[in-house]
């Protein structure tokens, strides 16, 4: 069976795709359908899937969560980037998360006994734009600021 000029350039960039960074099915669907007829995109996905040339979604959903955890972003944000891609989620570690928040706020703030009221507004809306869940920026705040006095 012949492939038309096409199918060999739908193959050549979904080979291009792959060869750069693993892509969800979700993400190579929505990029080559740009380009291409959505009926020849689904072949030549299913035609990757067939030959193993797609990772398991598990997979690359634990792959990039680990490089965001590197990268010191909460969980709410590490969701948002999976959801993005058509990803599962993956499971939260509350002392992984409450690590990161620490490390945040002793980058950016100087420890202060009695903080002001703009001071705690400036912690909760910088660790909030990182992806962090209020209840922990509020445990995670109190420790910075009064100490490890419990």
């Amino acid at each position: 069976m012949k492939k038309s000029k096409e199918e060999k350039k739908l193959l050549e960039k979904l080979t291009i795709y792959l060869s750069q960074r693993t892509h969800s099915e979700y993400e190579l669907k929505r990029k080559l359908i740009k380009i291409f007829d959505e009926q020849e995109v689904e072949k030549a996905i299913q035609l990757a899937k067939e030959k193993k040339w797609l990772s398991d979604p598990e997979d690359i959903a634990l792959q990039l969560s680990e490089e965001l955890h590197k990268k010191k972003k909460g969980w709410l944000f590490i969701q948002a980037a999976l959801k993005k891609k058509g990803l599962p989620t993956v499971e939260k570690k509350e002392e992984r998360e409450e690590e990161k928040c620490l490390w945040w706020l002793k980058k950016k703030f100087n420890p202060l006994q009695n903080p002001s009221e703009v001071n705690l507004q400036k912690m909760y809306r910088f660790l909030s734009y990182r992806g962090f869940e209020q209840n922990l920026i509020k445990k995670v705040v109190y420790k910075y600021t009064h100490g490890n006095k419990e």
